[in-house]
Parts: structure tokens; C-alpha cells; sequence
């Protein structure tokens, strides 16, 4: 990238000729340039792509991307409480792009010669198939061939681990792997609860892994005090903060001096709170934006709903990125990315007055409702919320607590209370299913009766 132009042109307009025949583009004119792209495509947001991701899912070819998916992935965040995500050829390189010069650099800068543990999850999902190919991929697919063969030389965890399906014996395996890595040198998760869970049975990980140099997690937004409890029980290591990144795109990634920048295979805009769309070289210090996205897999203008606030600005221009969470009415502790639309949805068989707000300081979710829950209403929301499989996966392996409840006898109306007192407008508010600040559930605990309910304890 260079300063005297718009950062991401180049890869833009290449990708638009390219991809200049689908019929996304096609149904938009097949804009050509900035100008066109940006004057003719809409934003969009995943229930907006739908209708055409299922003409790619029937087996129709040069819909959103030219020819056909190489592979599909599946993730939480939608209305639904999962995406599919189809990855074009180009798109699935852009991931290598991005990411493997950052591991090289990482590798060079640190001299890192012994083990490295790149997290491995076990297989939850039952096998799927989509035309033929599998939804769901190994690490090393999105960093190709040559990096995923030297990190599968170096792995402290057998790379077969992955096909385990029994939680138990997977977590069982890692930690004995983990235990016996005394030249682990690089570690690499993306949230930092991760890495605890497996380090509460793990005795003195310094000791244990005397030569560890490297540790890159999450640090943003809900991770932070997490990744600074890494630190200190890992405090022989450095802690580099990860960029952004998701099943869609990745967004940014760190610089040689640990800051998060765009990445440089895709396009980014970012959406101001007045909803007027910046490029990169205009975006002010010190604000916040909601990250919108253009792939090489399809997904133009594409409303991430990650929030960014731009903290710096390099000397060649690049803006430097922090992480704040996602939007107002999206909760992500842990990767799970619960959307406000989805909680309702899973609240609304118990017909009463409810709102699901996050526990920061145990990792989970707190149910506050009108009435006492039985078990089966707890069970049955809990079962409803598993149909977001990041959520689903953080609960099985443990990140997530087990859904609680709190009784309040109007929940509605203390929020609505608070935010008056805050200061918000009364013709402004509105019942929502889901609060995503972090003082929600001290204020319910200092207005209601501690009486809990785990779904462990019915």
C-alpha cells in the first residue's frame, strides 16, 4: 500500500474485474471502480446475501464470486443463530495473504525454533456437506501449504487431535501434549479464556514452559481482563494483541510494533455513528466506526458489526485500530456474537418479562425474569441459544458458564429507569431482549434477592 492512493484500491478493482460477470455484480451494473462500487452497491448485512448464498448452496456457479465455492464454514452472529460462509478461491488466499507474513515475522522476531501450540479445537459438529465439499476446515487450511507444514512439524498437539469428538478425552490429551512441551517457545489462541480453562490443570506454567517467548490472544473489548491474566500467569512471555478477524474476513492485523492495521488483501470503509461511510486515509483519531468489509468470497460492503475505534495514524497513513466490541445490541465474550434479534427469539417461549445480560466476571450469560424458572425453561432457553454454534462450542468446552437466572419483578422497567437517570430520552427507549454493558447485572444484583439458579443445580 502506498500514501497517495486509497488504501485498497488496487486489490478492489482487480477483485471487481474479476468478478465483473457474477450476478451479484451483474444486478448492480458490474461497477469497475471506487466510484461505481461505491455509488452502486448497497451495504448489506447477512439476511440481505441469503437469497443469493442459497442459489451458491443449490449448486449455481457466478453468483457472488466467479465459479464455485472451495469451501463452506459455519458461525454465529445471524437471526438465525448461524451463517454459512462459502470461500472462493481468491478469498480462501486472501487469508493466507494476510495472516502468513504476520506468523513469518512473528517466527523471525522471536527466533522461535522449539514447539508452538496453534489452538486446536476438538470436532463438535457432526459432519456436513454442501455439494460435496465439507463445511469446516483445519487452521492450516487458511494459512496454506508451507506454513502449515512448518507449524505441523513444530505443533506441540498432534494435529490429529482435531477429529477427536469426546470433549474429555481432547482436553486430556492437549493438557498432557501441553505438559510435556518443555521447549514450547509460541503460543497462539484466539480468546484468552481458552488458554486459561486449559491452565487450571496445569501446574506452574512458567516452569513448565521455561523457553516460552511469544503469547497472541484477543486483548480488546471483553477480552482484556482475560489477556491480562494470561500475562501474569504467563509473565516470562510477551503478549502481542491479535488483530481482528472472523469466519468472514480478516480485518486487521498486528505491525512489527504490535499495532492493529488494516488488513492489505480486502477493502475496508468504515460507517460513522451519523452513518456516513469513511475510507481509511479519512477516518479521525480518536473515533469510533462500525468495520464494513468487501471479500474476494463475496461479501461486499458487507456490515460486520464490529466496532473500531482508530487510535493512531502510522507515518505512512495507515490508521492504527483497536477492537471495541461488537455493535450496541450484539454480545461477545468469548466469540459466541449472540445479536439481539436472536435472544428474543430464544426467550420468547417463556411469554413474560425477560432480559439476558453478560456476566464479565465469570464468563456467562444471567437470564433475568419476571417469575421463577423451572428447569425446563432454563433447559429450553439454553437449548435454543446452542443453535449459535460458537456459543454451543464455548459452553461444551467450558468459556461460557452454564446459563443463570436472577429474579427481578420488572425487568424492563429498571432499565428503562436507569437509562433515564442516564440521561437517555423517554421517546427513545425501548424493550430489548438483550443489554450488552457490563453494569447490567451488578445493577439487577443490587435491586433483587440473591437467588440464583444454575441449570447444573435443577
Amino acid at each position: 500500500m502506498s500514501t497517495d492512493k486509497t488504501f485498497g484500491v488496487p486489490w478492489l478493482e482487480e477483485m471487481l474485474a474479476r468478478n465483473a460477470n457474477t450476478a451479484y455484480l451483474r444486478h448492480y451494473g458490474s461497477p469497475r471502480s471506487l466510484g461505481e462500487f461505491c455509488e452502486r452497491v448497497p451495504l448489506a448485512g447477512y439476511e440481505q446475501l441469503m437469497p443469493w448464498l442459497a442459489r451458491i448452496t443449490d449448486g449455481e456457479k457466478d453468483v457472488l464470486f466467479a465459479g464455485a465455492p472451495v469451501a463452506y464454514e459455519r458461525t454465529g452472529g445471524s437471526s438465525a443463530g448461524a451463517r454459512l460462509i462459502p470461500y472462493s478461491h481468491e478469498g480462501l488466499l486472501d487469508f493466507q495473504r494476510n495472516l502468513c507474513p504476520w506468523i513469518a515475522h512473528l517466527l523471525k522476531k522471536y527466533a522461535i525454533r522449539g514447539k508452538v501450540y496453534f489452538a486446536i479445537s476438538p470436532a463438535m459438529r457432526a459432519p456436513e456437506l454442501i455439494n460435496g465439499l465439507p463445511v469446516g476446515m483445519p487452521d492450516a487450511a487458511y494459512l496454506g501449504n508451507e506454513m502449515g507444514n512448518w507449524l505441523a512439524r513444530h505443533s506441540a498437539i498432534s494435529p490429529d487431535i482435531a477429529q477427536e469428538r469426546n470433549l474429555e478425552r481432547w482436553r486430556e490429551k492437549t493438557i498432557q501434549a501441553l505438559c510435556k512441551a518443555d521447549d514450547l517457545e509460541f503460543i497462539s489462541v484466539w480468546s484468552p479464556t481458552f488458554l486459561l480453562r486449559l491452565l487450571e490443570e496445569i501446574p506452574n506454567p512458567p516452569k513448565c514452559w521455561p523457553r516460552l517467548k511469544l503469547l497472541s490472544c484477543w486483548h480488546d473489548a471483553a477480552s482484556r481482563p482475560h489477556a491480562q491474566r494470561l500475562a501474569r500467569l504467563l509473565p516470562h512471555a510477551h503478549l502481542q494483541p491479535k488483530g481482528l478477524l472472523s469466519t468472514e474476513a480478516v480485518i486487521s492485523v498486528p505491525d512489527i510494533d504490535d499495532r492493529t492495521i488494516p488488513a492489505q488483501y480486502g477493502f475496508i470503509e468504515f460507517l460513522s455513528e451519523q452513518q456516513t461511510l469513511e475510507l481509511a486515509e479519512n477516518v479521525s483519531v480518536g473515533a469510533s466506526y462500525e468495520v464494513v468489509t468487501t471479500t474476494a468470497s463475496g461479501l461486499y460492503r458487507y456490515r460486520t458489526g464490529d466496532i473500531v475505534r482508530i487510535d493512531d495514524r502510522r507515518s505512512d497513513g495507515l490508521p492504527v485500530l483497536s477492537f471495541l466490541g461488537r455493535g450496541s445490541l450484539c454480545c461477545d465474550l468469548v466469540g459466541e456474537k449472540l445479536d439481539e434479534v436472536f435472544v428474543a427469539r430464544c426467550l420468547a417461549l417463556l411469554a413474560t418479562d425477560t432480559l439476558l445480560v453478560p456476566d464479565v466476571q465469570h464468563p456467562g450469560y444471567v437470564l433475568l425474569c419476571e417469575r421463577t424458572l423451572t428447569s425446563r425453561d432454563v433447559n429450553a432457553v439454553e437449548a435454543r441459544l446452542c443453535a449459535n454454534p460458537q456459543y454451543a462450542y464455548a459452553r461444551a468446552i467450558g468459556q461460557l458458564a452454564p446459563l443463570r437466572t436472577l429474579w427481578h419483578p420488572r425487568p424492563q422497567a429498571l432499565v428503562e429507569r436507569i437509562l433515564l437517570e442516564h440521561g437517555k430520552r423517554p421517546g427513545a427507549l425501548k424493550a430489548t431482549a438483550l443489554r450488552t454493558e457490563e453494569f447490567w447485572l451488578p445493577s439487577f444484583e443490587a435491586q433483587s434477592p440473591p437467588i440464583f439458579l444454575r441449570k447444573s443445580d435443577v
